[in-house]
């Protein structure tokens, strides 16, 4: 054909073709940069504090349920979230029996402060499901949709407390990436030490610069949780490369073991306990390594919901 170049096709185009990415690559570039074009500059959201472990049993959401009775009397407006979707326990733990719930939440059946309940210590509660099987693995769609509600509260409250489920289930590491500190409750016992082991070299496998608070619960010696804590450290520096931070260690206190389900934290009922007074000191020292647990500035595409879309697609 007259005109034509050789070795190229009568109807091509210099032009570079569009479709390489086919539509599976342009639906993950989609989701990457979702909401993202329209991010405001920058606005004021509570600091969250994820609560986790790597097994159960540790006694975590003891520490959580402590954690917001002690934040809400130190004047700062805290909200706990039990993330642990579908055995779910905080509001035992708090003294209130709630009629809605996360599943509720999500489903749209109710508003976020139709569900939130508050505890007779103070602090809010978001309740989580107990016993729904389904709420143990949530879709991707709720996973959304729970970033949004979170994003509704971080924007109001000072303090979002995130109790999550024991392990490394899809839900609970994305949500333990979503926050801006993670607390890592564990026992001195080399099983204990293990599994929190596994929760810091999972999460820093998706984000290295993860900021975990170490606190070791049940010690029998004083000095004991700080020695797990090297233990732990070490390890973790020579093969993830993540520091680890040392919040403090509780004492094994037999007014723990005696509480009973449905009764108010021990840090209400009885503050001159070993263990009331190892909290109020562990609150004292996040509060200094936390930046003073109040609203902060983030850019408009850091905030918590954004954290969420954006590591959701890595796992």
């Amino acid at each position: 054909m007259e005109g034509a170049v050789p070795g190229r096709q009568p109807n091509s185009s210099s032009t570079p073709s569009r479709g390489g990415l086919g539509p599976r690559g342009k639906g993950l570039f989609g989701r990457l940069f979702e909401g993202m074009r329209s991010a405001p500059t920058s606005k004021q959201e509570a600091t969250t504090i994820a609560i986790a472990s790597g097994k159960g049993g540790t006694g975590k959401s003891f520490l959580a349920t402590s954690l917001a009775v002690l934040l809400h009397r130190s004047q700062r407006r805290t909200v706990l979230v039990d993330c642990d979707f579908g055995l779910a326990c905080d509001h035992l733990l708090l003294g209130v029996r709630p009629t809605l719930t996360l599943q509720q939440l999500l489903a749209h059946q109710a508003t976020l402060d139709q569900v939130l309940v508050t505890s007779p210590c103070g602090p809010r509660l978001l309740p989580g499901a107990s016993g729904v099987r389904r709420m143990a693995t949530p879709t991707d769609k709720e996973l959304l949709a729970f970033a949004q509600e979170l994003a509704t509260l971080a924007a109001r409250e000072e303090v979002l407390l995130l109790d999550l489920g024991a392990g490394i289930a899809p839900a609970t590491v994305l949500t333990m990436l979503a926050a801006d500190w993670i607390v890592l409750v564990t026992q001195p016992e080399i099983a204990a030490l293990v599994d929190a082991y596994a929760i810091v070299k999972c999460t820093a496998q998706l984000n290295e610069h993860a900021k975990f608070l170490v606190v070791v619960n049940r010690v029998g010696t004083p000095g004991r949780g700080e020695l797990a804590f090297q233990r732990l450290t070490e390890v973790a520096r020579a093969h993830v490369g993540v520091q680890l931070h040392y919040l403090g260690e509780i004492p094994d206190d037999d007014a723990v073991m005696q509480q009973r389900l449905g009764q108010l934290p021990l840090v209400a009922t009885d503050p001159a306990a070993p263990t009331s007074r190892a909290l109020l000191a562990l609150v004292e020292r996040m509060q200094q390594l936390c930046g003073g647990l109040r609203q902060r500035e983030v850019a408009g595409d850091l905030g918590i919901s954004a954290r969420f879309r954006q590591h959701r697609l890595f796992l």
